[in-house]
């Protein structure tokens, strides 16, 4: 194989001339360069990616830290990261973290080391303050609404009007006794807090959710579930965790031949326009776009998205 000494032997440079023609530094001359850049041609010689990335302080390589993919969210969110890399040289590193703190950190020292040039979070169980620590090494990007940390760059979904929308339409309904299902439901997740927040506002301060339930994912979570809640009659509503799930439900219910309630999905997949379900649409494709683009940019910027939601109408 032939070797960067071979062409500056041949071309009667130092390597360190050919290693200049090879990253388009502008102090060669023209004879110079035309010189080598034909040797490199004759002895089809293939430059060490690794060793230019690291000659440019760059590796070209874009960490994302994925806690699963059970649900579409972060699929489609992947599949919109996917594609905005294609239109550039750099690669993503899938990094999964089961929301584990320690995996996370890990990741975040791979950052410091120089293993990646920057850092995607699509959720995190870490805290902020530790991950704007490592903001110096690299630029990060969250997939949330920040309020009080400047190094940090945000993508995130605004889900809190659509989650208006959707609780509003259940009380235009007459529905009372309302579940609500979460891929995790605790504070630290934003579209638990919104959701919250929102069903509040339409429901009241101090009323609460007939029930709230989490660690729902997918179509067999939602088929489990559904055996349960057949037994509570009084459930009118229902605020699915994905359309997937919604439509697990759907098939539990008329498997127990029991009238099943209003259920809204989330996530605007194909099962929403085969079943008919209202849904809502979280752009988590443009999302992962967005972030992409923001791991990239020279500033450190927020950008927002707005969640959409689609009534059986639409």
């Amino acid at each position: 194989m032939t070797s960067i000494s071979d062409i500056a032997k041949k071309a009667g440079v130092a390597k360190s001339t050919v290693s200049r023609v090879i990253n388009h530094h502008p102090h060669v001359s023209d004879e110079t360069r035309q010189k080598v850049m034909a040797l490199i041609t004759e002895l089809d010689y293939i430059p060490n990616q690794l060793a230019r990335d690291l000659s440019r302080g760059k590796t070209q390589k874009i960490g994302v830290v994925i806690p699963h993919t059970r649900h579409p969210y972060f699929t489609q969110l992947i599949n919109g990261l996917l594609d905005a890399a294609k239109t550039t040289d750099y690669q993503l590193v899938m990094m999964p973290s089961d929301y584990n703190q320690e995996l996370e950190l890990s990741y975040l020292k791979q950052l410091k080391m120089e293993a990646i040039d920057a850092l995607i979070f699509t959720s995190r169980a870490i805290s902020l303050d530790i991950i704007e620590t490592y903001a110096k090494y690299g630029r990060i990007v969250v997939c949330e609404k920040l309020q009080e940390y400047n190094h940090l760059s945000s993508a995130y979904l605004d889900r809190y009007s659509s989650f208006l929308e959707a609780f509003s339409d259940m009380k235009l309904r007459g529905l009372e006794h309302l579940v609500l299902l979460f891929s995790r439901n605790n504070e630290s997740s934003a579209t638990y807090q919104s959701a919250l927040l929102a069903y509040q506002e339409v429901y009241g301060q101090l009323s609460s959710p007939y029930m709230v339930v989490g660690n729902v994912h997918d179509f067999n979570d939602g088929l489990n579930l559904s055996y349960q809640l057949v037994k509570e009659v009084s459930i009118d509503g229902i605020l699915a965790t994905s359309d997937e799930v919604a439509a697990g439900l759907i098939k539990g219910y008329e498997e127990s031949r029991k009238k099943r309630p209003y259920i809204i999905g989330q996530e605007c997949l194909l099962v929403w326009q085969l079943l008919k379900l209202p849904t809502i649409d979280h752009k988590s494709y443009y999302l992962g776009k967005l972030a992409f683009k923001q791991a990239l940019a020279e500033n450190i910027s927020q950008e927002v998205l707005f969640s959409e939601f689609l009534s059986q109408d639409n």
